[in-house]
């Protein structure tokens, strides 16, 4: 088991070691502690589902570090200039964005064609997530439909099957709101 204190150099060399190693990591975002693997490691991102026992047909959220990044994973140029302007003028208020996903984004991190992206309003969690060199998956930690876990003693200790930690803090301590923008509507989830 590896603990790290969050700083960006610790951040990026975990997101490193999951994805070079295939194992998730557990780390705090800017709304609460997630459990997440790059993207780059489809194996890390299919333990997660058993580790959480959540049902497959449901994708993990996805934090990039900068629109430039995000890029990657989902295609601004399909939003409408409303939809798009909303998120210009959101992306660092806590916000999940649903959107239409690239054509390359593997099956796994989308449903529906869409993705689920957000970039941190936390700009350590940014910075790390640029210097690794790819989005990462985040969802809650919490076994799927349970409430989320924010103590990192308590991480600790119920999801010992996770061997990479980042101890350090949120901003929120609750989970962020979700908008589906990918239609021409823009439409609240939660």
């Amino acid at each position: 088991m590896l603990v790290l204190k969050e700083n960006i150099d610790n951040l990026a060399e975990v997101f490193n070691i999951s994805a070079r190693e295939n194992i998730p990591l557990i780390f705090p975002t800017d709304t609460i502690y997630g459990i997440g693997a790059s993207i780059s490691s489809i194996l890390a991102n299919q333990e997660i589902y058993k580790i959480k026992k959540r049902p497959e047909h449901k994708p993990f959220p996805i934090l990039a570090g900068s629109f430039e990044q995000a890029e990657l994973i989902a295609d601004f140029k399909s939003l409408n200039s409303t939809n798009y302007k909303f998120i210009c003028e959101n992306y660092n208020k806590y916000i999940t964005f649903i959107i239409k996903a690239n054509e390359s984004l593997p099956d796994i991190f989308k449903k529906d064609n869409k993705v689920a992206v957000r970039i941190p309003n936390k700009k350590i969690l940014c910075k790390s997530l640029l210097l690794h060199g790819f989005p990462v998956s985040a969802t809650s930690v919490n076994e799927s439909g349970q409430n989320f876990l924010n103590n990192i003693s308590y991480i600790i200790r119920d999801f010992d099957k996770i061997k990479l930690f980042i101890e350090g803090c949120t901003i929120q301590n609750i989970s962020s709101s979700i908008y589906d923008i990918s239609g021409e509507n823009i439409v609240k989830i939660r």
